[in-house]
C-alpha cells in the first residue's frame, strides 16, 4: 500500500452523530447527508453508521450515489437532494430512492416507470426559498400537491428547501428563508390537516446558528464530520474533526542558493536548503494552490526518507485544519474534503 492515506476515526464520528442527534427535540427526524462519498470520507462507511446511530433516512445529490448504499445492504430511505433527469428514473425505482421533483420535473414519465415496476414511488418536493437553484415557489405548494396526486403512482413525502446564507455572519436572509419556508408549511397543513409530511430546511449551519430553521426533519452534512461550515458558524455542540490526512518522506537532497524546485520552479531556493519529496499531489485531492504557501507536520526535526508527515489532522502538540487548508487555497473546507480522490486509501480505526 503506497504511503499516503487517509485516516477516518469512526468513534469520532459516532459521537458527532450523537451530539447531533441529542440536541434534536424529540419529534424531529434526522436524515445524515452522505453526498460526494460522504464528503470524501466513504458513504457506505459513514451510511452505516448513521443508521446505527438512530438517523431514519440518508441523502445524497444523485440516483448513482444510491447504489453502493443498497449493494452494502442499507434499506433505511434515501433522499435526493439534486434533480433527476429522466434518463436516470429507471435508477431511481431500482434502488427506491426519493428523488427531488419540481415544475422541471417530468412527473409523466417518472410515473411511468413507477408504473412499469409495479409500484408507488414517493418524491420529495423541492422549495426554492431563495437559494433560486432549483423548487417550486412556495405559495405554489398546494397546487403542486394536487399536480402530484393526479399521478396515480406517485405519492408526496415532503417539502424540502435549500438554504444559501446559513454559514453567514448576517443572519438575515437565513430567516427570511425560514419564513417563507413556515408559511408555505402552514399553508400546506391547512390543506392537508391529516397529511405526515416531511418539512426539511435545517442543514449544517441552519441546525447551529438559525434556531428556526428546524421543522420536522433536520439535514446534518459536513458537521457530522467535525467540520463548521464557515468560520461564522459556532461549534456550539463541541463535535470534533473525523479525518487526517498522512503520507511520508521518499526522498531528501540538499540543494545550493538559486535552485529552481517543482513544475515551473515556482520556489527558488534563497540560500542553501535541504528540501524533502512527499508523494502528494493534486490528483490525490491536495489542491496546487497550496505551492508555496501549504505546511505539514513533520515527527522530526531532521527530515530523512521513511519520516512520517500530516497534511490535515494533529501531530503532538500542533495541528493543521480543513479551515486553513481552505483559506490558503482560496476555496471552502467542502471542496478540499470532496477533492479527496479514490486513489488514495481510507484506513478506518
Amino acid at each position: 500500500m503506497r504511503p499516503t492515506y487517509l485516516t477516518i476515526n469512526t468513534s469520532l464520528v459516532r459521537e458527532n452523530l450523537r451530539k447531533i442527534k441529542d440536541s434534536l427535540p424529540e419529534w424531529s427526524t434526522s436524515t445524515a447527508v452522505i453526498k460526494a462519498n460522504g464528503y470524501g470520507h466513504g458513504s457506505v462507511m459513514m451510511g452505516r453508521i448513521a443508521v446505527e446511530e438512530g438517523y431514519e433516512s440518508l441523502a445524497v445529490a444523485i440516483p448513482e450515489e444510491s447504489v453502493p448504499l443498497r449493494n452494502a445492504g442499507i434499506m433505511v430511505p434515501i433522499y435526493l437532494l439534486g434533480l433527476t433527469r429522466p434518463q436516470s428514473f429507471e435508477l431511481v425505482a431500482d434502488t427506491n430512492s426519493i428523488p427531488a421533483v419540481c415544475e422541471s420535473t417530468d412527473l409523466e414519465a417518472l410515473d411511468k416507470v413507477a408504473e412499469n415496476h409495479d409500484m408507488i414511488i414517493r418524491v420529495a418536493v423541492a422549495v426554492d426559498t431563495g437559494m433560486h437553484r432549483i423548487g417550486i415557489k412556495p405559495e405554489d405548494a398546494v397546487e403542486f400537491i394536487k399536480r402530484v396526486e393526479s399521478y396515480e403512482n406517485l405519492e408526496v413525502d415532503g417539502f424540502f428547501s435549500h438554504m444559501s446564507n446559513a454559514d453567514a455572519a448576517d443572519q438575515s436572509h437565513a430567516h427570511g428563508q425560514a419564513q417563507k419556508f413556515h408559511k408555505m408549511v402552514d399553508e400546506i397543513r391547512a390543506f392537508r390537516p391529516d397529511a405526515d409530511y416531511r418539512f426539511s430546511l435545517a442543514n449544517s449551519a441552519g441546525l447551529l446558528s438559525v434556531k428556526d430553521s428546524l421543522f420536522t426533519d433536520a439535514r446534518p452534512g459536513i458537521i457530522q464530520y467535525g467540520i463548521m461550515p464557515s468560520l461564522d458558524v459556532p461549534n456550539r455542540l463541541g463535535l470534533k474533526p473525523v479525518l487526517s490526512f498522512h503520507s511520508e518522506v521518499v526522498h531528501v537532497q540538499r540543494l545550493e542558493a538559486g535552485e529552481g524546485i517543482g513544475y515551473g520552479s515556482t520556489y527558488v531556493t534563497p540560500e542553501p536548503m535541504t528540501i524533502a519529496t512527499i508523494p502528494v499531489g493534486y490528483a490525490d485531492g491536495y489542491p496546487r494552490s497550496l505551492s508555496n504557501r501549504g505546511t505539514v507536520l513533520p515527527d522530526t526535526i531532521t527530515v530523512q526518507p521513511g519520516d512520517k508527515v500530516v497534511l490535515l489532522g494533529s501531530q503532538g502538540h500542533e495541528s493543521i485544519s480543513a479551515l486553513e487548508i481552505a483559506a490558503l487555497a482560496s476555496t471552502i473546507p467542502y471542496e478540499i474534503f470532496c477533492g479527496f480522490s479514490e486513489r488514495v486509501p481510507r484506513q478506518y480505526i
